[in-house]
């Protein structure tokens, strides 16, 4: 079974959503501008490389204001990885969590 890069970077992009503290995915315009000049193929703040069978991530995100950034990072990583291998037949080698940005807090 083939799946599309745009199929795994909106799974992703649908369970790191899925953690508390996870405001969305989100890449930066600058980043985003990086990214096509170097053909690397990102789609709604999910990095995706196919590595021969197996998959390397970068998801990037926008995260609540006072959030444990380490314990959200790891439980986005689990997350990602369970949500991928179980509903597709993919190997997910690798995910790297970007804290992109912080939502500032209510005034």
């Amino acid at each position: 079974m083939d799946v599309s890069r745009e199929a795994i970077a909106t799974l992703a992009a649908q369970a790191a959503c899925q953690v508390p503290g996870v405001v969305s995915c989100y890449r930066s315009p600058v980043d985003s501008l990086a990214s096509r000049v170097k053909r690397e193929f990102v789609h709604k703040g999910i990095k995706v490389e196919n590595l021969e069978g197996a998959y390397r991530l970068g998801v990037h995100l926008r995260v609540e204001y006072g959030t444990n950034l380490p314990a959200l990072a790891r439980e986005v990583r689990e997350k990602v990885r369970e949500y991928l291998e179980g509903l597709t037949d993919v190997k997910v080698e690798e995910v790297e969590v970007v804290i992109e940005d912080v939502e500032p807090p209510p005034p």
